[in-house]
């Protein structure tokens, strides 16, 4: 080998770069999937605890009506009702469903109003720990504070999605519930403890017909929507007044479809024929409020039209419903 070649070699020896160790990659950190919503093919666990009572009204007021709660809302399916707890906090009542297991909780208050009472109650998601139905009710019957607990059942199965159910209430003299499903008050007390509150207070409205007085066409009823400008919040309860205000003449359901009831008759309707639907819109400007009550066959055809205006959202509806009942007695 020349001597520049052997330089050269030396030279390439020399500076050839030194092997470095192999890298063992890190472990992949294992993400934990989201929490599944709710299964369809299961039904949704609520907790109900009892109401808070104000304006000195008998106390165990709040625990009847959250056992009526439990009751209705257990009796009409689709959901799993817990046992209604004593003793528990309101700063308590979120971290004790999520012990319970249950997948929503509903809570309020109870306010005796003059001659009626006012309920307030409030739909809460577990998981969350945000609210995501409040409605305020005027009632004076316990076949009310039922209708009221059917409202919030149809509020949670709507936000799971099953939308396609309807609510079939009972009558304007339907009896207290007849078992109590954990109840620690005996269920002839929650008659009579809801009964001292609300049967022995006149109301400003029509007596409500009997079950067996009332017309044999039901009503549906579809959630209000807006005429013109209008505060959201009302609408909802519009909609729970427009409940209230028909179900004292006739026998009422729920619907939660939201599209025009005169293109949508036949999907709300279903095989029950005999029905009309009820649908209404709402206006408000400054303290006036207009309220337009449509009533539709389940061809779709519109039966009557009432147009009414009040101080407040109840007295427009009620005002309306009244009119359509002097023309339609018989909701025909």
């Amino acid at each position: 080998m020349g001597f520049r070649a052997l330089v050269l070699a030396v030279f390439v020896v020399g500076v050839a770069p030194t092997p470095q160790p192999l890298l063992t990659p890190a472990p992949r950190a294992l993400m934990t999937p989201a929490p599944l919503p709710p299964s369809v093919d299961r039904q949704p666990v609520i907790l109900v605890y009892p109401f808070d009572v104000q304006t000195g009204a008998d106390t165990k007021l709040g625990g009847a009506v959250a056992q009526i709660f439990g009751q209705e809302m257990q009796a009409a399916g689709g959901v799993s009702v817990l046992a209604v707890p004593q003793g528990i906090t309101r700063a308590n009542f979120l971290s004790n469903a999520r012990s319970e297991g249950a997948e929503f909780y509903i809570s309020g208050y109870v306010t005796q109003v003059g001659d009626i009472a006012s309920v307030v109650e409030q739909v809460v998601s577990v998981d969350s720990g945000v609210i995501l139905f409040s409605q305020t009710a005027q009632v004076n019957t316990v076949a009310d504070v039922a209708s009221v607990s059917l409202l919030a059942r149809t509020e949670i199965l709507t936000f799971l999605g099953r939308t396609t159910q309807t609510v079939q209430t009972q009558g304007g003299n339907a009896p207290a519930p007849t078992s109590t499903n954990g109840a620690t008050v005996p269920i002839s007390g929650i008659g009579n403890i809801v009964d001292s509150v609300f049967h022995h207070h006149a109301s400003s409205h029509a007596t409500p017909l009997p079950a067996s007085a009332k017309p044999p066409r039901g009503v549906i009823v579809a959630p209000v929507t807006a005429g013109g400008a209008v505060v959201a919040a009302d609408l909802p309860n519009a909609t729970h007044e427009l409940y209230y205000a028909t179900n004292r003449f006739f026998n009422v359901q729920l619907t939660s479809v939201t599209t025009d009831p005169a293109k949508t008759a036949d999907a709300i309707c279903g095989a029950n024929r005999n029905n009309t639907i009820a649908a209404g819109a709402l206006t408000e400007s400054g303290r006036q409020i207009t309220f337009v009550l449509n009533v539709y066959t389940c061809f779709g055809a519109q039966l009557a039209s009432e147009t009414e205006k009040a101080g407040s959202v109840k007295a427009a509806v009620d005002n309306a419903v009244a009119a359509y009942v002097k023309e339609h007695p018989d909701n025909g």
